[in-house]
């Protein structure tokens, strides 16, 4: 058997795909920090801190896996 050659073109489109979809993820991430900012004026619980803390973490690794996809792909 031998291996089969994906043109460059495929892998390209492939690898554009992906950055556009986490580009994508990453608006999301940060849309959600605004939802999280606005629950946070209308409802005062005490684990509010504990759940800003996860949000911001959250849009971090995003953002650095994104970074991460663009340098690598």
């Amino acid at each position: 058997m031998t291996p089969t050659v994906i043109p460059s073109y495929v892998l390209l489109t492939l690898k554009i795909f992906s950055i556009v979809g986490l580009l994508i993820y990453s608006v999301f991430a940060g849309v959600l920090v605004r939802q999280e900012q606005l629950m946070a004026h209308v409802l005062e619980e005490q684990f509010q801190p504990v759940l800003r803390a996860l949000v911001i973490a959250h849009l971090i690794v995003t953002v650095v896996l994104l970074l991460l996809a663009i340098i690598l792909l």
